[in-house]
């Protein structure tokens, strides 16, 4: 699932800014933490300009290792992506079903 986060740069120095992408649960639980990181991508932009990252979030993101079958069980629910510099510095939010 791609996920676009258009940037721009506000300085007089071509630069570089890396976009991370974390997803949190509608209904967390025991087997998940609240949010964990689901892709991340760098891009470019000269001065002025803006550019658009595209993080392309795989399907692994929403699964959870099932002990008992000992393989992936993929969760259906409503996730609000965050996106942002880092964990602590999350600025775009969207919410997705899946």
């Amino acid at each position: 699932m791609p996920f676009g986060v258009r940037v721009r740069n506000t300085g007089e120095r071509p630069g570089r800014e890396v976009v991370q992408v974390y997803l949190a649960p509608s209904e967390p639980d025991a087997a998940r933490p609240v949010r964990w990181l689901a892709g991340f991508a760098g891009v470019g932009a000269g001065p002025g300009e803006s550019a658009e990252a595209v993080i392309e979030i795989p399907r692994r993101a929403f699964e959870i290792w099932e002990e008992l079958t000992n393989s992936w069980s993929f969760v259906k629910d409503s996730y609000e992506i965050q996106a942002g510099r880092s964990i602590s510095d999350r600025r775009i939010t969207a919410t997705v079903n899946v």
